[in-house]
């Protein structure tokens, strides 16, 4: 109470210094033009003190706008007395208005902050346990799977406004449920996200899905656990299933970079072609990734991107960690891990 006290004293100065500059005015014609060079006032000196560094400039931001609530409600009070003249309307008078409208005024910044805070928490609520513990129906292309809300999958939906779910976000969590609850979620990609930075990994994983094992999903241990960045996993770091153009080479793009230079042929048959930003690692059967190489003690492998056909409706892409040394053996593994982590979806 004695901090509050404090802070009740600290804003109140300039809100009543506000308030008083324009509660006073009798004429409309005097008070227009008075607020107009308030409001200009009042936006040059908010956006001097915003622009400003230091702590003191956040106090400096809050004087400011309760002088500003100070004068709008002056001006408040000033049209409604003019109007109470004007219709002579007794209870309209600036005896019983000023008073009124400065308490009214000072208390609209608390009303709206508290009603803007409960909001807030009404908005990202966890969802109830139905969508939390539940599967959901989706359908991607042909293809029909059930959506457990769990950290690290990101969906698209195939709407003209492209509508995209992060199931770890209880907003978009709430509104994939209500979508897909209603049969109506058709899907345009499914995204697994299992290598996250540490700050959103931990974020992520304060979920229900979390809190006990799922060894019907394949990559459930990875979207509940950072992954330690020197580990190179056997399965992918990252997945996108998406549906595909009819007619449509998900990988010629690369295939054509890739073939205009020049390979370097290793004894295993590994190929390496490389381009100027990126190279391409390519195994004896043709199967090839894109590859960059960050060349960092903190992440000591290779990041590939590989590019499947999944059928003639759906296309898959994945990241993964590998080596030079591991990429013929471990490219094999990681590929038909990718494929089992989308298909741990169907039902």
């Amino acid at each position: 109470m004695h901090y509050l006290g404090h802070f009740f004293s600290f804003v109140g100065l300039p809100y009543a210094i506000g308030f008083l500059a324009l509660c006073f005015w009798r004429r409309w014609w005097l008070l227009v033009p008075a607020g107009l060079v308030a409001a200009l006032l009042a936006k040059i000196e908010y956006a001097s003190v915003n622009a400003s560094d230091g702590a003191g400039s956040v106090f400096g931001i809050i004087l400011v706008v309760f002088a500003m609530i100070g004068a709008a409600s002056g001006f408040v009070a000033s049209g409604i007395v003019l109007i109470g003249r004007a219709t002579r309307v007794q209870a309209l008078g600036a005896v019983y208005m000023l008073p009124v409208v400065f308490i009214l005024g000072f208390g609209s910044y608390f009303a709206v902050t508290w009603t803007q805070q409960k909001i807030r928490e009404a908005r990202y609520a966890p969802p109830a346990a139905a969508c939390l513990d539940n599967l959901h129906p989706a359908r991607i292309a042909d293809v029909d799977i059930a959506i457990p809300i769990a950290p690290g999958i990101f969906l698209y939906g195939e709407g003209m406004n492209h509508d995209h779910y992060i199931l770890w976000s209880n907003p978009d969590a709430r509104a994939f449920c209500g979508e897909a609850d209603g049969g109506n979620a058709t899907l345009k990609s499914v995204v697994f996200m299992l290598d996250g930075y540490p700050s959103r990994r931990e974020m992520q994983t304060k979920r229900p899905f979390c809190s006990r094992p799922h060894p019907e999903y394949p990559w459930a241990e990875m979207a509940c656990n950072l992954i330690p960045t020197e580990l190179i996993p056997d399965k992918p770091v990252e997945i996108t299933v998406s549906v595909r153009a009819a007619g449509f080479d998900l990988s010629a793009r690369e295939r054509e970079a890739m073939l205009k230079n020049q390979a370097a042929v290793a004894s295993d048959g590994l190929r390496t072609y490389r381009s100027q930003n990126d190279f391409y690692l390519q195994r004896p059967d043709g199967y090839f990734a894109q590859c960059r190489d960050y060349r960092s003690k903190s992440q000591p492998w290779l990041y590939c991107t590989a590019k499947e056909e999944l059928s003639d409706l759906l296309a898959i892409s994945y990241n993964f960690r590998t080596t030079a040394e591991l990429f013929i053996k471990q490219s094999v593994v990681v590929a038909a891990n990718a494929r089992a982590i989308f298909d741990s979806l169907k039902p």
